[in-house]
């Protein structure tokens, strides 16, 4: 009996339809049911994904799992080990943070970030790469500012923050038409409500030593220019742990929240140190560390009635707050926006 034209041909087509059938899967496949597929015995099977394994290189892997009493098989792959810190899972919590973001980033930003991100996900082999690519995290706002005229400010910023170049800004105040210029050391960018902020200090004509704080509106940076000066210093505080942006120096407050608007506060953290006191009529007292008591009040009065702060302000503690024209937070209530 004359031999066939290629004695492995079987095998071999075999082989390829079982790296195809597990490339395809996202899942694990049965050992029965690639014996029913090859018409071929349970040990033919494994003969099979043993020799795979043999030729793959070492960025995958056929590995044996049992799932529900059924010896199963999936194709798994190692490249995410070539990124450290970066797993699928990551890359999903990027593309949260990526549409949280969204709406207040130019566009263009926003298409480098969703470009980068693929590119990222296909890097790690990422099957279900639509985890990465829609936004589906959509906002609902009454009024936002578009970043988008600020692309170049961000941009500027960002590079003057990581180098600590000394800028020279123009700035325009709320309510004022009159642009005003400061030699300026810029320490980071935040944002809070939708809208973006600049942190840093002001410097003194020909010093490269921290001056007063200066927080800007970085929307109404009217013009910034690296000066060619660098500074040495820390130029913003992480005031992170309290409520509001940093104003002045922490204070202690209490807040009584009434039953109906109790729930609401209880179920978030406004500062790291907060404490929480159950009242008999439902509701509770809101021990804060606050670095904006403008911004505090403001919040308590968008409850319209339902909060009152208890612990009274005090004129010692507003001596000596930075009297700079950096705007104020935005607050909850339009009639408390001011510089």
């Amino acid at each position: 009996m004359p031999e066939k034209a290629n004695a492995d041909a079987r095998p071999r087509e075999q082989a390829i339809k079982v790296f195809c059938r597990l490339m395809a899967e996202s899942r694990e496949i049965s050992r029965e049911t690639l014996k029913n597929e090859l018409e071929c015995s349970e040990q033919t099977v494994e003969r099979i994904v043993k020799d795979i394994n043999h030729a793959l290189s070492a960025d995958l892997e056929i590995i044996k799992i049992t799932k529900n009493n059924k010896i199963c098989y999936q194709l798994i792959s190692h490249k995410e080990e070539d990124i450290p810190g970066f797993s699928f899972e990551e890359v999903r919590y990027l593309a949260t943070c990526r549409d949280l973001a969204a709406p207040y980033l130019p566009e263009a930003v926003i298409g480098r970030i969703n470009h980068s991100l693929i590119n990222l996900a296909l890097h790690l082999e990422e099957r279900q790469r639509h985890l990465v690519s829609g936004a589906p995290i959509t906002f609902a706002n009454k009024g936002y500012i578009d970043y988008g005229p600020h692309a170049e400010t961000i941009k500027t910023l960002n590079d003057a923050i990581a180098r600590r170049c000394v800028c020279d800004v123009r700035y325009r105040p709320t309510n004022e038409r009159t642009v005003k210029t400061h030699r300026y050391a810029p320490g980071r960018i935040v944002a809070m409500n939708g809208v973006f902020y600049v942190q840093g200090h002001h410097l003194d004509e020909g010093s490269l030593l921290p001056g007063r704080s200066m927080t800007f509106l970085l929307h109404r940076i009217t013009q910034i220019a690296p000066s060619g000066e660098y500074f040495q210093f820390n130029a913003f505080e992480d005031a992170s742990r309290a409520f509001g942006l940093k104003w002045h120096e922490p204070m202690r407050r209490q807040i009584h929240v009434a039953a109906d608007a109790a729930d609401y506060v209880r179920d978030r953290i406004w500062s790291a140190d907060q404490t929480i006191e159950e009242q008999d009529d439902g509701g509770i007292i809101l021990s804060v560390t606050t670095t904006s008591e403008k911004e505090l009040q403001a919040w308590v009065w968008s409850f319209g009635g339902l909060a009152e702060i208890i612990t009274p302000s005090s004129n010692e503690e507003s001596q000596g707050q930075d009297t700079d024209d950096s705007p104020a937070p935005l607050a909850a209530d339009p009639r408390v926006l001011q510089d």
